[in-house]
């Protein structure tokens, strides 16, 4: 099981992918805008990057804890302008997605967390 930090600004895909995340057997933390309790006890942070508050906890994640695996879940491709800031996704889930996609972008991210930082491309599901 793994802390899942999701961080969406639309409160009904908010609370669509948290109960996705717990019906896969993970624990979800969903928050508009996280604690710092949550940004430190998070395993994985899904992230929507199409909205500002989602790009910017991305930027700032990848800065503080750089180990931290990131999943981008978004109507489009992660932002190139993120790649040239170092934000790298360990795999992209793009809306609207299946609880079985879902499950392999967190297996993959968990997989990412133990490999040394940059160790796997990210992959498109």
């Amino acid at each position: 099981m793994a802390r899942i930090l999701i961080c969406e600004s639309h409160e009904a895909v908010r609370r669509l992918l948290e109960r996705m995340v717990a019906r896969l057997g993970h624990e979800p933390i969903a928050a508009r805008v996280p604690s710092p309790e949550d940004l430190r006890s998070a395993e994985v942070l899904l992230v929507e990057p199409a909205a500002p508050i989602g790009a910017t906890m991305a930027q700032a994640m990848s800065v503080i804890d750089p180990a931290l695996p990131l999943i981008c879940a978004s109507v489009a491709e992660p932002p190139a302008e993120l790649a040239e800031l170092g934000v790298a996704f360990a795999a992209s889930l793009v809306k609207p997605f299946t609880a079985e996609q879902l499950s392999e972008a967190i297996e993959q991210a968990m997989s990412a967390r133990r490999r040394p930082f940059g160790a796997v491309p990210p992959r498109r599901l």
